[in-house]
């Protein structure tokens, strides 16, 4: 018969000294982790309203070619009115001519909503809050550009020429944002 085995006096595990050190070394690293990866979040959110104005305004393009008729793209966060910044959402719309008064609901071909992050801000240049395509797919008036800024630094730009066309230059040295 064999001898019964004793257990042993040392139990397997950690002291609570050493769980708490563990437990401030992993919050130290996470508290040093945190600001890179709020300004990757910010940089990322810029880069994708910077492609998802260049969708949008190639859609609105696109529309006035396809109905023959003018289209107008403008910021909006409520879906009814035009605002100035563009990343709180836009608005595709039938173009009348008349840019102080908000597009009839029966006129609206699509409505977007876009970011609730305050750090995120997109506007026009020149002050304008409308970009209008012809009928023929050519945007009317001066070339637009919208600077895209996340946490106060210039990320990114779309830009359209007077033939229609979109382009959208990331911008690498983060500058400061225009006013």
């Amino acid at each position: 018969m064999q001898p019964r085995r004793r257990p042993s006096r040392h139990l397997r595990g950690m002291t609570l000294l050493e769980l708490s050190l563990a437990l401030a070394i992993v919050a130290l690293l996470c508290l040093l982790a945190l600001p890179s990866l709020g300004a990757t979040v910010s940089r990322m959110r810029a880069d994708s309203l910077r492609m998802q104005l260049v969708s949008v305004f190639n859609s609105a393009r696109s529309t006035a070619i396809t109905r023959h008729e003018p289209v107008a793209v403008c910021p909006s966060a409520d879906g009814r009115t035009c605002g100035s910044d563009w990343s709180r959402g836009w608005l595709i719309h039938r173009d009348h001519g008349d840019s102080g008064v908000p597009p009839a609901q029966d006129d609206i071909f699509q409505f977007r909503p876009g970011y609730l992050d305050a750090a995120l801000r997109a506007t026009s240049s020149q002050g304008r809050q409308r970009l209008r395509f012809q009928r023929d797919g050519r945007s009317s008036g001066s070339p637009l550009t919208v600077d895209i800024c996340a946490a106060g630094a210039l990320r990114g730009q779309v830009i359209v020429n007077n033939v229609g066309r979109t382009r959208a230059p990331r911008i690498r040295d983060t500058p400061e944002c225009p006013p």
